[in-house]
């Protein structure tokens, strides 16, 4: 197994699979059969972020992207992780546990002092975080509202 920046080629097949993350992410909040707003390029929009691809045999089995955001509260950089996807035939066996702590490392290393990354209730990964240390800092609450 190899992790490693990912190539022009390889993010363009990232890409393809914007729809079903964001779906998977958002824990069905997002319906990926509806026409949407959402770009699989947001997160480059708003900094210099990357991603990390786990291969095999030259194969991706998951990413992350990881980049830089600016803290408006306490105005400091973090470190951000945009996005965490594992191919569905390699779950459960720790590539995104081996993505996120390789992504720390490169941020440990950069000099943050924190990474911050958001994820939505149901998402299987927010234990995953948990694991890892991630601790809750904010929460975005939504009111359903009857307008017929």
């Amino acid at each position: 197994m190899e992790i490693r920046m990912a190539e022009d080629k390889e993010i363009l097949e990232i890409l393809t699979h914007w729809k079903t993350v964001m779906s998977e992410a958002t824990a069905g909040y997002l319906d990926p059969k509806k026409d949407s707003e959402l770009t699989p390029l947001a997160p480059f929009f708003y900094g210099d972020f990357d991603y990390l691809v786990c291969l095999e045999d030259e194969k991706i089995q998951g990413w992350i992207g990881i980049g830089e955001i600016r803290d408006i509260y306490i105005d400091e950089s973090k470190g951000f992780i945009s996005e965490l996807y594992v191919l569905p035939e390699h779950r459960n066996t720790g590539i995104g546990r081996y993505l996120c702590m390789e992504a720390i490392r490169r941020f440990k290393i950069e000099q943050y002092h924190s990474v911050q990354l958001n994820v939505f209730n149901g998402n299987h990964a927010k234990n995953l975080y948990g694991d890892l240390g991630f601790s809750e800092v904010s929460t975005l609450m939504e009111l359903k509202l009857d307008t017929q």
